[in-house]
């Protein structure tokens, strides 16, 4: 709205002074042509021959009469057009403060209105105007018939035929001057007319230009997503159209409007409507497919919750059978002769895993032994751990912005971390090496944070869930090191095997040896175990951010897969408590919320079944622990969420 009013301030003043100039005009030429009347009336009396023309002597001197008397015309006060002139402007003023009014209303037809009220009181004016001239030449014919006929008396009394004919030549001289007068005042006035006229047109234009823009912007301002397309294609030409009016606009204010002008005004202003036209059956077909793209994608929608109902009826069964299968292996364990230490499925990709991060080991081998290489390799764990070190529930902006570094890193793109910027495909091995690298510094994490702070699992397991939904690759490497870290996430109790040594069998079930060749204390191995195991349900239930668009690609439905291998497996002291005691502790609320009923049939059957054969091989803690907890849990029939679980939506 602001270029409308600075629009209508052009018109103001154009409009001032073009009136002004006219109206000066007028009056100059009105004061020339009484001053010429007045200096002939004058000495008229005084001149006896002829002074111009083919008559007219050579000598051109004047006699003058002694006894002659002129008498004094009276002259027309100067002050009466100056006061028309006045009254002109302020009657102008008004209306152009009229219009300015409307204007900023933006009516068009308030604005026509007025047009056409100015125009008819500029006729007005003028009509009155020009009755005054005429009122006046016909006082000043008067005049001159009086003059005439003293000369014709004083002619007739001294015989004076050069009087005589003077007086004719000076009557003749004064209708030429009066037909001229009245020609250019005829001229100006039509001059001024079509001046008017023009201005209306570019100004009808120019309004019909400005209500069109503003429609296009109400267009863009109720629906900016939609209209943005729309709006980056007709910019040039709108902008196009302003510029040429805006130049139009501008000759107003110095009067030199032509027809070509007019011409282009609406030539502008037909094409800005076509322009507005365009764009509303644009954005008309815009919405026309949006909502074809929105039934189809609800129709999609409707397919997928189906298939979704479906793989859910479908895991419930699964789980329905398997529970009926931990029922049934918890009855007949005590039984069998032969324990279970495996199964078979679970081993097998087990085995599959660790050719896969063997090879994808060696892709990067180069990469490790190349001694120039040093620094690219110390940038690469900085622009790692910097960001998995720092990741924590603060905010859901931290959150996200550390993912945002290790998501760019995997993309191969440029990370600045402190005062350096890394990039991974600087070195053809480079994305492995920082893929590998990231996946073991989570897992690593699991042993070094959340054993001794289970509340720094869960920012950590939002922002792995999220990486893995986005590269899968990178979450096969991560479950690739959680099964060479903790074989219990298999899971899987490797037995000794014939000729193997305690070292081997040690290393195999995941304990560790210092540099003196001294295994693990049971009480640091139970507990790095237990760091690593709660972060691996942690990504179980983890939630995925809203921009990432794709759900936990790992999901509880692993937990309970999980669950259910681990209790159908032959139990052993301490770590099978442990596990499971953390495993209720983390995942229990959720999975008790997902699965109801069957979770509730699970947990019974621990706490009967699974803890009768753990009483025979477990005295110790653990064991005691997992058995208080799931006899308060039966008994209240709550399981509370872990301490630090994030909120929903947290980021």
């Amino acid at each position: 709205m602001g270029d409308i009013y600075e629009i209508a301030d052009d018109y103001k003043s154009k409009s001032k002074s073009l009136d002004q100039s006219i109206s000066d005009q007028l009056v100059d030429f009105e004061r020339l042509r009484i001053s010429a009347l007045t200096k002939a009336a004058e000495i008229s009396p005084a001149v006896r021959k002829v002074t111009i023309g083919p008559r007219s002597p050579e000598k051109k001197e004047l006699q003058y009469e002694e006894n002659f008397e002129v008498t004094p015309k009276p002259r027309i006060v100067e002050e009466d057009l100056v006061e028309d002139r006045v009254s002109d402007d302020l009657r102008y003023a008004s209306i152009i403060n009229q219009y300015e009014k409307n204007l900023r209303d933006t009516s068009d037809e308030l604005f026509k209105n007025l047009l056409d009220s100015m125009l008819a009181r500029r006729a007005e004016s003028m009509r009155n105007y020009w009755t005054k001239q005429t009122e006046e030449c016909e006082r000043r014919a008067r005049e001159l018939r009086e003059k005439k006929l003293q000369m014709l008396k004083h002619l007739h009394d001294n015989d004076n035929l050069t009087v005589l004919e003077q007086a004719k030549l000076d009557e003749k001289n004064s209708q030429i001057i009066n037909k001229h007068t009245i020609e250019n005042m005829n001229r100006i006035l039509e001059e001024q007319n079509q001046a008017t006229a023009r201005f209306a047109a570019v100004t009808d234009s120019h309004t019909k230009i400005c209500i069109c823009y503003n429609e296009i912007t109400n267009i863009l301002q109720k629906d900016q997503g939609l209209s943005k397309a729309v709006c980056e294609k007709h910019i040039p030409s709108i902008n196009s159209v302003i510029g040429n009016i805006s130049a139009i606009m501008d000759l107003c204010k110095t009067g030199a409007l032509t027809d070509k002008n007019v011409k282009q005004a609406e030539v502008l202003a037909l094409n800005i409507d076509n322009i507005r036209k365009k764009m509303l059956e644009e954005l008309e077909e815009i919405k026309k497919q949006e909502l074809v793209k929105k039934q189809q994608e609800e129709t999609k929608q409707q397919e997928i919750l189906r298939q979704k109902q479906a793989e859910e009826k479908r895991e419930q069964a699964a789980r329905a059978a398997e529970v009926a299968q931990i029922e049934k292996r918890l009855t007949e364990q005590p039984k069998k002769s032969q324990p279970m230490f495996y199964s078979q499925t679970n081993y097998n990709y087990f085995q599959e895993l660790k050719s896969f991060l063997d090879q994808y080991e060696n892709q990067y081998k180069d990469l490790l032994e190349n001694v120039h290489m040093k620094k690219f390799r110390f940038d690469c764990q900085k622009a790692v751990n910097t960001p998995v070190n720092a990741i924590s529930s603060v905010s859901g902006m931290h959150m996200k912005d550390k993912y945002d570094k290790l998501a760019k890193l995997l993309r191969g793109e440029q990370v600045q971390v402190l005062d350096t910027y890394v990039t991974a495909t600087q070195h053809p091995q480079g994305l492995y090496y920082c893929t590998a690298l990231l996946a073991k510094k989570i897992v690593r994490q699991g042993d070094l944070l959340v054993s001794s702070n289970p509340e720094a699992a869960f920012p950590l397991a939002a922002v792995t869930a999220a990486l893995w939904s986005q590269f899968p690759e990178f979450g096969k490497l991560l479950e690739a090191y959680f099964h060479r870290l903790c074989p219990y996430l298999v899971p899987m109790f490797l037995p000794q095997k014939e000729g193997q040594t305690d070292k081997d069998f040690y290393l195999s079930r995941g304990y560790t040896y210092n540099d003196e060749g001294v295994v693990e204390k049971q009480d640091k191995f139970l507990k790095r175990m237990s760091g690593i195991f709660k972060l691996r349900c942690a990504i179980w239930i983890a939630k995925t951010p809203r921009f990432v668009n794709a759900p936990n690609p790992h999901g509880p439905r692993f937990g309970w897969q999980w669950l259910a291998s681990f209790v159908n497996l032959k139990p052993e002291p301490d770590i099978s408590a442990t596990l499971i005691h953390d495993f209720f502790n983390v995942c229990g609320a959720e999975f008790h919320k997902l699965y109801g009923k069957q979770f509730v049939k699970v947990i019974r059957l621990i706490s009967s079944e699974y803890l009768a054969i753990l009483e025979n091989i477990d005295e110790g803690g653990p064991k005691t622990r997992l058995e208080v907890f799931l006899q308060e849990v039966l008994k209240t029939g709550v399981m509370q969420p872990p301490t630090g679980v994030l909120p929903p939506n947290t980021w």
